[in-house]
């Protein structure tokens, strides 16, 4: 029977606020808690001590191999009992191999000592950064299962909800097996199904699914729950009152760390209900009509590399003359320049195709650094209405917010916070800080054979194009396979039509993967790895896919990887160059960079972009690399800014109320 329908019932509720968030450090505290990181890991050395458990492990492990499935499970039903009973440090690594051998018996591979290195450090709290291709899904339902046996809830949050489904039915036998039962909750899971998914003892899920059901469940059960409160509800159901439909926060295994903990930390999620007001969609339709008559220079300055619009002293004059006639909504000047800076950055800074796509007249933004269309998330504070409008599209109504919490905050309050990724390196210093979290590198099971090839610096755009087009036709004439990446549904479109003006019989066979079609992600990224394939994506091939080489593919070199746009964190460029050369295969990159690049334009200061584009071509091509590498340190400096902020208001929030 599942370890979840064996529960009293009370344990639905457990550790709901039961564990206490870590208060923010002061600045020198945090300087000294990395340090001390630091030194730990440089005396404790932590890759040969998981290097040595894992192979105490596996040891453990191989006379369970020999078992056949009845006998196993009786073994690991013996180790569930004593994960319950026993200290973690003297029951971990007996359960780990049983859990191993669980592994093997069901899908036939045997984990490798990296992969149950990863699986020891995500068991005892702690990211492990392993690279692309190293089975890091495997990893995680091998060290799941082990937490799983504590009778506690298991959450494993994936990147989005095609890998939340897929893993959980890939590893639903394995589960089964070690008697324990699994769930996924989707963005499509309606609200009446998520307390019985949640019942189960291993729920993979994504984050805003995850931190929407905990928003809901608080709402329902009040700020601050009562012991006494809890019990009623749990005795009596509907008569005391609103049931909460998880059983708690226990331990959570954070797939793509980088990206749920640091990325997605950038905005707060916000759970609000639709309230009409004709007023203020009026108000949206005036405000684009308003900022088409401003201009910039002189009733406006644009920063690109903080998304930020400000109004200018000439032209809050000139916008208090264009809202004289106007109703009463617009006698506040304050309320006038708040909701025409809106319309100012949705007409100049948020743009159709990149940030946003149209679709069965309804308009669906696009997260910029998966490249997938986040289709539950609205923009808040009016901004949402002025861009339907900016767009020319029917308004939906405002929203009002009944509550809200960041990822960062959200995250801190479970006890036991592990993660694996592929890309920790750049953001080590950010998961010490905020979360208390470790990062180890784990070695890869192979050498890689990985080939970077020099940075080419062009002088636009389109020769950029025509350079990436020439060099990938040639490649895949050669049979290579080569995936070629770039940031936008519009840049993907424009690079396509590159292909067929060249080449107009290769073009038909060309396969573009973005937010707009990706439906279709898993047949395009199956074919990606054929002898001459050419693929164009956004970014979203470089999170969870798996690109499978054919031999003659192998034989020719691998597969090719061309970032067409270089992305404002140097995380993401490397996760998608990690598509190449996995798990011992040989393979290539290349990375292309023009002076029209957004991440130039927005990040690199002026002085330096004008000075750069001045130098002779070849000195300004052995720049290149140092100054990208500055706009992209800008880039995520920046963006650490804002996710402190945002933690810094979401803590304010919650000690004064407003």
């Amino acid at each position: 029977m599942p370890l979840a329908e064996t529960q009293p019932p009370l344990s639905r509720l457990f550790l709901l606020e039961a564990h206490r968030e870590p208060q923010p450090m002061p600045w020198l505290d945090r300087a000294g808690h990395r340090l001390g990181t630091w030194l730990r890991g440089a005396v404790q050395r932590p890759v040969p001590r998981l290097r040595r458990r894992a192979l105490r492990v596996l040891a453990a492990a191989q006379p369970l191999f020999a078992l056949e499935e009845a006998p196993l499970r009786h073994h690991l039903a013996g180790l569930a009992q004593r994960m319950r009973s026993a200290p973690l440090a003297e029951a971990l690594e007996p359960c780990l191999a049983g859990s191993v051998a669980a592994v093997r018996l069901v899908t036939g591979l045997t984990p490798h000592p990296e992969q149950v290195m990863g699986a020891l450090l995500l068991s005892e709290g702690g990211i492990a950064e392993m690279a692309t291709g190293e089975g890091k899904t495997l990893t995680i339902a091998t060290a799941a299962a082990v937490a799983a046996w504590r009778g506690r809830p298991c959450h494993i949050v994936t990147a989005n909800d095609y890998l939340a489904r897929r893993d959980a039915e890939l590893f639903t036998a394995f589960y089964a097996l070690c008697g324990l039962s699994v769930a996924a909750i989707t963005g499509e899971t309606p609200l009446p199904s998520r307390a019985s998914a949640h019942a189960h003892d291993v729920v993979y899920t994504t984050a805003q699914d995850l931190l929407g059901d905990f928003l809901r469940d608080r709402l329902a059960l009040g700020r601050q729950p009562s012991p006494v409160a809890l019990a009623l509800r749990a005795m009596h159901g509907v008569a005391g009152g609103a049931q909460p439909v998880m059983r708690g926060l226990h331990q959570v295994i954070v797939d793509e760390a980088d990206s749920v903990l640091v990325d997605e930390a950038v905005t707060p999620l916000i759970i609000s209900s639709p309230r009409p007001d004709a007023s203020l969609q009026a108000a949206a339709l005036d405000a684009v009509r308003l900022a088409a008559q401003l201009r910039e220079g002189e009733d406006f300055t644009l920063k690109p590399a903080l998304r930020h619009v400000e109004l200018t002293a000439a032209g809050k004059d000139r916008l208090a003359a264009l809202t004289g006639s106007l109703s009463a909504f617009w006698r506040g000047p304050e309320r006038a320049r708040e909701l025409v800076g809106q319309a100012l950055h949705a007409r100049h800074l948020m743009l159709r195709d990149q940030h946003y796509v149209v679709r069965d007249g309804k308009l669906v933004l696009v997260d910029e650094l998966t490249g997938r269309l986040a289709e539950q998330r609205t923009l808040s504070l009016g901004l949402h209405q002025v861009l339907e409008a900016t767009a020319g599209l029917e308004l939906t109504a405002p929203a009002e917010v009944s509550a809200r919490l960041s990822f960062q905050r959200f995250f801190r309050l479970f006890p036991l916070l592990s993660g694996t990724t592929g890309t920790a390196r750049e953001a080590r210093g950010e998961l010490a800080g905020v979360y208390r979290q470790r990062s180890v590198a784990i070695p890869t099971h192979r050498p890689v054979r990985r080939a970077r090839l020099p940075l080419r610096l062009l002088a636009s755009e389109a020769a950029k194009f025509d350079a990436i087009v020439a060099e990938a036709l040639a490649l895949a004439e050669a049979g290579r396979a080569v995936l070629v990446g770039i940031r936008s549904v519009r840049s993907g479109e424009a690079l396509l039509a590159r292909f067929a003006a060249q080449s107009p019989a290769r073009a038909a066979g060309i396969r573009l993967l973005h937010a707009v079609n990706h439906a279709q992600e898993s047949s395009i990224v199956a074919e990606a790895g054929r002898a001459g394939a050419i693929t164009i994506a956004s970014n979203m091939a470089g999170r969870g896919t798996d690109i499978g080489l054919e031999a003659i593919v192998r034989e020719r070199g691998g597969l090719h990887v061309i970032i067409g746009e270089p992305n404002d964190y140097r995380r993401i460029d490397r996760q998608l160059i990690g598509r190449c050369a996995r798990q011992g295969d040989p393979g290539s990159y290349r990375l292309y960079l023009c002076p029209q690049d957004e991440v130039v334009q927005r990040f690199l200061p002026a002085l330096a972009r004008a000075a750069w584009w001045r130098l002779p071509p070849g000195l300004a091509q052995r720049l290149a690399p140092a100054l990208l590498v500055r706009a992209q340190r800008r880039a995520e400096a920046l963006s650490y800014t804002q996710r402190k902020r945002i933690l810094d208001q979401d803590l304010h929030l919650d000690r004064t109320g407003f």
